[in-house]
């Protein structure tokens, strides 16, 4: 705390300054209204001659205790703001997009469409046939807009989506067969509990693809 703050707070630096050192009245008629404001929101700090100047002083400019409220609202928002500003960026993911790209998005959108007609128009495939098909491509379509552009650009990256698949597939032909009239486990359910194996599947199968990876011999230079 400054010297001038500890002054408007508490009385006795006052009585130990010489005779002509300024009073609590003739400061706070001094200050602007927002300084005064914010004062007011540390009444609890304030002596009992200190808080009867500022209620004098505040009453003679109408100032209100709400307005002290807004004030100390609007200071700490300014602070949590200045202290969100300062806080590190968190790091880029390599794996994974912090946004997804929306023309990927509609094409994606377009696709499922399209195999909606295929299943239901063309080949009237019954639901424990084409669950499964849908699943497996909202799968694919999920990760597609998930993952970097380099991971895409990686052959390993389908080979471990079209393996997962399978697994994929068969969990979610088990459950429409099984559970298509159930109340419980509903086609989100169905449908989350079959991406919830073939994901983490996926994902063991890409990172042992890239550990089996060759690397590439360093040029040495003799």
């Amino acid at each position: 705390m400054t010297g001038e703050a500890a002054e408007l707070l508490c009385p006795r630096i006052l009585y130990l300054r010489a005779p002509l050192e300024t009073t609590y009245q003739e400061r706070y008629a001094s200050l602007t209204d927002d300084e005064l404001l914010h004062i007011a929101g540390d009444r609890p700090a304030l002596c009992d001659e200190a808080i009867s100047a500022l209620d004098s002083e505040m009453s003679k400019r109408g100032l209100t205790h709400e307005q002290v409220r807004v004030k100390g609202r609007d200071e700490r928002r300014f602070e949590a703001k200045n202290a969100r500003a300062r806080r590190p960026k968190p790091k880029p993911s390599k794996y994974f997009v912090a946004k997804l790209r929306l023309p990927w998005f509609l094409l994606g959108l377009l696709g499922l469409l399209l195999l909606m007609f295929l299943l239901m128009g063309q080949f009237d495939l019954s639901d424990e046939w084409s669950e499964p098909v849908f699943v497996v491509y909202i799968a694919a379509f999920i990760a597609c807009l998930a993952v970097q552009p380099w991971i895409r650009k990686n052959l390993r990256f389908w080979l471990a989506l079209a393996i997962s698949s399978i697994p994929e597939f068969a969990v979610s032909h088990w459950l429409a067969l099984n559970y298509s009239g159930s109340s419980r486990y509903g086609l989100k359910v169905r449908c989350f509990l079959s991406l919830l194996v073939g994901y983490p599947f996926a994902a063991a199968l890409f990172i042992l693809f890239e550990k089996l990876k060759p690397t590439q011999p360093s040029n040495t230079t003799q």
